[in-house]
């Protein structure tokens, strides 16, 4: 049986919740060093406007003419957007929302004492510290007197074996008649997702789906990395070397997807809301390749995942400037974030209660 865990908590089927009906109130200013955020690059209010130069003349310093060769996944971004019905640009509630977070407001509806959020880790992410990544989140809907777990998925495994750990425990969550809210982020969210289509029977169980920044319709970069076969063997060697497999980056390659998907649509009568966001931060971890996906295909991303690939058809979508793709889930070093994960959790969440399920 798979365990769901949750660090210093007990686990979903047998923790009690605290009923908390409003959520104390913080004083919140602006975030970071009084970081003002302005559309994907960044400021500090003192000294005024010194450091957004700064930061904008090492990014434009950065982007050479390099003279990529052939086009690359130029025709694949995107292509989800074309041939499966839009999601729905939810931004605006979004910031509502957080607007409502960062005043101390409780914005869960009543229902969400009756639910369990169970948080699904990206590529890799096991290898995190789990005080860096993801708890933040988790910390968030606890703090509200809410039901919190990790699903304890092969992060470095390919999307179909995850999801039937997926499966494994929201059934196990479930138990007690709780509904569950999946909350995945980067192949989380498409682990999460793989398990609502390809086992019927979880519909009854799941409340809803919240992705962040997860590759829905594939990544440029796993595709163009695996379409390397230097990149394929040697990253592959390595990975299989430590018990994972290859599957884990090929399951986000747009042809990957596009397969998949084909066989296994997300059922739409499951809410869902998407997050993804664009960022150009000389400072992230991820700036290289922010700016090769600028610099070779023209898109802005989050360093990892375009928001024209990161959206389930038929979703909310939010859209995010200012974040990297370690930014929403992780513990980071940047002081210019415009949204802590706390309070992107608790927005995100809520907007998915907010919509009915089954319509």
């Amino acid at each position: 049986m798979v365990q769901v865990t949750r660090p210093s908590s007990l686990t979903p089927s047998t923790q009690t919740t605290r009923a908390t009906p409003e959520a104390p109130a913080r004083a919140k200013g602006p975030q970071g060093f009084n970081a003002i955020v302005k559309g994907d690059s960044f400021t500090s209010a003192a000294p005024a406007g010194a450091q957004q130069n700064n930061a904008l003349a090492q990014a434009n310093a950065l982007r050479l003419p390099i003279p990529w060769p052939g086009k690359g996944e130029a025709d694949k971004i995107g292509w989800i957007q074309k041939a499966y019905p839009p999601a729905k640009d939810s931004t605006a509630e979004f910031m509502k929302l957080d607007q409502a977070v960062r005043a101390g407001q409780n914005v869960m509806p009543p229902e969400a004492k009756d639910c369990v959020f169970l948080a699904v880790g990206g590529l890799l992410s096991e290898a995190a510290p789990k005080q860096f990544y993801f708890d933040r989140n988790l910390d968030a809907l606890e703090a509200q007197g809410l039901q919190v777990g990790r699903v304890p998925v092969d992060t470095d495994m390919g999307v179909e074996h995850n999801a039937a750990i997926v499966r494994q425990a929201v059934l196990e969550a479930s138990k007690n008649g709780k509904q569950v809210v999946l909350i995945g982020h980067s192949k989380g969210g498409l682990d999460s997702a793989a398990a609502l289509s390809m086992y019927p029977e979880l519909k009854d169980h799941v409340r809803a789906l919240v992705t962040i920044q997860s590759p829905y319709g594939g990544s440029p970069m796993a595709q163009d990395l695996l379409d390397n076969p230097l990149v394929r063997y040697g990253v592959g060697g390595a990975v299989e070397a430590l018990g994972g497999s290859i599957q884990a980056g090929e399951d986000l390659t747009y042809d990957s997807r596009k397969e998949f998907l084909a066989k296994h649509p997300m059922p739409s009568d499951i809410p869902a809301v998407c997050m993804a966001s664009t960022t150009v931060n000389p400072t992230s971890p991820l700036f290289v390749m922010e700016e090769y996906m600028q610099q070779r295909y023209g898109v802005k991303s989050d360093g990892l995942v375009l928001p024209q690939d990161a959206f389930i058809p038929g979703s909310k979508s939010v859209t995010l400037s200012g974040l990297d793709h370690l930014d929403s889930t992780g513990t980071t070093l940047n002081p210019f974030k415009p949204y802590q994960p706390e309070d992107l959790t608790l927005s995100l969440v809520a907007m998915a209660l907010k919509m009915p399920k089954g319509g």
